[in-house]
């Protein structure tokens, strides 16, 4: 009896072991290592402990470099602690991406200086140029937006941001919009490494039409991320339950397997997730995977998705009529 008890500890302990695989040359850290999938940013409307990131570190498997995310280090000081602690001593083995929505010379010096302050003050390996707006565009041709004028202060901006790429104080230069309109412009711009893009099951007919298929096109890696819908999509409809009465809702690591899964997502090279504690940060890299078990799969969560997309009652969605297009 005590020897089977034994047994059932070490298999429980070793299925919980077993470390995080999933990762991409598609960026890899000043050392040469591939890139975790799954990237661990700081959220600014929870408390995540400073032990965070090296217990992500600690998850994955063996020469895969983790990837951190923070836009705003100034709202979640214990998870940014924890960030400088681990860049102390491998900071070449670390990816780490921040960024700013200023496009003004001074606040990208200084939004650079201020994401420089937690990784060590040499370099970052990705800069972000965040919330890029339609408004933002000098002109949208509606049939081909690959034709679309980009505003002056934009064009400056990646300009300068470029030159930080000389300059070694940066890596990667990429974009973040909520417009699957302006995604779809700016993957057609050379001097932009990346683009990170909404979508999930919850989010997903504009950027599957718009622009998915041009980042496809202009081989540029995206980065996902609000998969989970602000956490939103886990709790279904109200009672765990989803319009069929089912309990069957999905897990947070359902809602970032589901980015990678579709027939739609070959661009997508990561998905950025703020967990908020150990506990989901464990569950979430154990039980992410890169595809659907079945057809079945994607289609019960695309479903569940389109519920929450087609009421969009959150205001999650900022541009509904992309759908459409």
């Amino acid at each position: 009896m005590l020897l089977q008890l034994l047994v059932a500890v070490l298999v429980v302990c070793s299925s919980l072991c077993e470390a995080f695989e999933f990762s991409t040359t598609r960026f890899t850290s000043k050392s040469g290592l591939p890139v975790a999938r799954y990237g661990l940013g700081g959220a600014a409307r929870s408390t995540q402990p400073s032990t965070l990131p090296s217990l992500y570190i600690q998850e994955l498997e063996e020469n895969i470099a983790p990837f951190f995310f923070y836009y705003n280090p100034h709202r979640y000081p214990d998870f940014m602690k924890g960030i400088k602690d681990a860049c102390r001593t491998n900071r070449e083995d670390i990816f780490i991406a921040g960024g700013g929505t200023s496009r003004s010379i001074a606040s990208l010096d200084q939004r650079l200086a201020d994401c420089l302050q937690y990784c060590g003050n040499e370099y970052l390996d990705l800069f972000i140029l965040e919330y890029v707006l339609p408004d933002e565009m000098e002109t949208i041709d509606e049939n081909d937006y690959s034709k679309a004028e980009i505003g002056t202060e934009l064009l400056n901006a990646i300009k300068y941001c470029r030159q930080w790429v000389k300059d070694g104080k940066v890596r990667c230069i990429g974009i973040s919009t909520h417009s699957h309109v302006v995604g779809s412009i700016l993957a057609n711009v050379p001097d932009i490494d990346t683009l990170m893009l909404r979508y999930g099951m919850s989010h997903k007919e504009a950027a599957e039409k718009l622009s998915l298929p041009t980042a496809r096109e202009n081989d540029k890696p995206v980065i996902c991320f609000t998969s989970t819908r602000w956490n939103s999509l886990q709790d279904g409809l109200g009672n765990g339950q989803d319009e069929f009465g089912s309990n069957d809702v999905p897990a947070s690591s359902d809602c970032l397997s589901f980015v990678f899964g579709s027939i739609h997502s070959p661009p997508i090279e990561f998905v950025l997730h703020s967990a908020r504690d150990e506990d989901e940060l464990v569950k979430c890299l154990s039980g992410m995977k890169l595809g659907f078990s079945s057809s079945d799969e994607e289609k019960k969560w695309r479903a569940h998705g389109k519920i929450f997309e087609d009421r969009n009652d959150d205001g999650f969605d900022e541009y509904p009529e992309e759908r459409h297009l």
